[in-house]
C-alpha cells in the first residue's frame, strides 16, 4: 500500500472518531448560542423596566418638588426607601416623552 493511501485510510479513521464528538460540540455551542439571546433579551427587557421606573420616581419627585418639599424632605417622606443623593439623581431622570424629543 502507498504512503499516501496509507494517509487517507488514517484520515478517515481519524474523521470517523471526531464525527459524534464534532457533532456534541456543535449541538453544546447551538445551546449556548439560543441560552446567550435569551440572557441579553433578559437583561434588555430589565433595562428597559428600570429606566420606565426610575422614570416614573423621577415625575414623582419632580411633583413632590413642585409642591414644595426639598429632596430632604422627600427622602423622609420615603420611608428610608432612598436617600438624599438617590432623591437627587432621581430628580433628574428625564421622562420617556421628554426623552424621545431629545433624541
Amino acid at each position: 500500500m502507498s504512503k499516501q493511501s496509507l494517509r487517507q485510510q488514517a484520515r478517515r479513521r481519524v474523521n470517523a472518531a471526531l464525527a459524534p464528538w464534532q457533532k456534541e460540540r456543535l449541538e453544546r455551542e447551538r445551546r449556548i448560542q439560543l441560552q446567550a439571546v435569551d440572557l441579553l433579551a433578559a437583561m434588555a427587557e430589565r433595562e428597559q423596566h428600570l429606566a420606565r421606573t426610575e422614570q416614573r420616581a423621577g415625575a414623582a419627585i419632580r411633583a413632590m418638588l413642585a409642591d414644595g418639599l426639598t429632596l430632604a424632605d422627600i427622602a423622609e417622606w420615603s420611608g428610608g426607601e432612598i436617600d438624599l443623593k438617590e432623591a437627587r439623581r432621581l430628580s433628574h431622570v428625564e421622562t420617556a416623552s421628554a426623552a424621545d424629543r431629545a433624541g
